[in-house]
């Protein structure tokens, strides 16, 4: 099994992995946990604006306007007085959790997502979403089953999209390569897919048959950073530093992609361009100073053990 490193997954794959906080929650607390009820600016919230439903539905209605005006914490004002009245509604947990993962309050995400597969085990799409929080999560294992449940009962690219991010991440190469194809024949053409699956390829020094995906993404999709930047580490890595340098110019600063470059230069070995590199990251920004300089002498420290091992 081959260990990536957590910090280049992140990276290079670009995958939003927000720890969160792992904190019990069960579901009458749900309102509790959303908003503080001594807190005065959500009392004062409250009364200022007559916050009252009498259903769920009208809570709904008063939800999504709150939405489309863009105010979120009154959107989730109105949910919990829903839930409050019906917290078994399908309609309302799903709304719930949708609301919470885009203000990234997970574990509330999580409980609304439990509370409607407790009610509803075998509904597929809920499963999946709630595997994909998960891997948000980086709770691996757990998304792992959640996400291997879904494609037990149905083709997901998404569901083999994420299970070929974890098996990345845990080092499962061959493994994670399979899942993304199997992703790419379902969802053909896609840049997310088409780079993690470039990226499994070029963890696995597979250089070749990743290059050719991360092209197929920037085809796709010019502009899309997290393959520019996957593809300049890998032209780095293969020795074509002025590609790698017109694809991180594209996604960084002139002094970032000089720096990254110092740094692939010198962990390929090549303390010549590793060196010039780094010096002109110094040059083009006083902010990579302290960044550039660590790795000039780190840099020096390996040309010493070249020169007397």
């Amino acid at each position: 099994m081959q260990r990536i490193p957590q910090k280049l997954i992140t990276l290079s794959m670009g995958i939003i992995l927000s720890q969160s906080l792992l904190v019990a929650c069960s579901p009458v607390n749900v309102a509790k946990d959303a908003v503080n009820p001594d807190s005065k600016a959500a009392e004062a919230l409250l009364k200022s604006t007559g916050l009252s439903v009498g259903s769920v539905d009208e809570a709904l209605l008063k939800a999504a306007n709150a939405i489309q005006e863009g105010k979120m914490d009154l959107a989730q004002l109105y949910y919990i007085k829903g839930f409050e009245l019906q917290p078994t509604n399908i309609e309302l947990l799903q709304k719930m959790a949708e609301l919470y993962v885009h203000l990234e309050k997970y574990e509330l995400a999580e409980v609304s997502f439990k509370l409607i597969l407790k009610q509803q085990p075998n509904n597929i799409k809920v499963q999946e979403e709630y595997g994909l929080l998960l891997l948000k999560e980086r709770k691996y294992q757990e998304a792992k089953t959640s996400l291997g449940a879904v494609v037990a009962k149905q083709l997901s690219g998404s569901a083999y999209n994420g299970l070929g991010i974890i098996a990345t991440v845990q080092g499962n190469l061959i493994e994670a390569e399979a899942l993304f194809k199997k992703a790419d024949r379902i969802v053909p053409n896609n840049p997310e897919i088409l780079n993690n699956l470039g990226f499994a390829l070029y963890s696995a020094e597979k250089y070749p048959e990743a290059m050719a995906y991360y092209n197929l993404a920037l085809q796709i999709a010019p502009g899309f950073k997290k393959a520019l930047y996957n593809y300049a580490l890998l032209q780095g890595r293969l020795g074509n530093y002025d590609l790698a340098y017109d694809a991180f110019v594209k996604v960084s600063s002139e002094a970032e992609a000089n720096n990254n470059l110092g740094y692939i230069a010198m962990m390929k070995g090549d303390y010549v361009k590793a060196n010039e590199y780094l010096q002109e990251a110094i040059k083009f920004s006083p902010n990579y100073y302290k960044k550039a300089n660590d790795n000039l002498k780190h840099l020096k420290d390996l040309e010493n053990n070249k020169i007397f091992n």
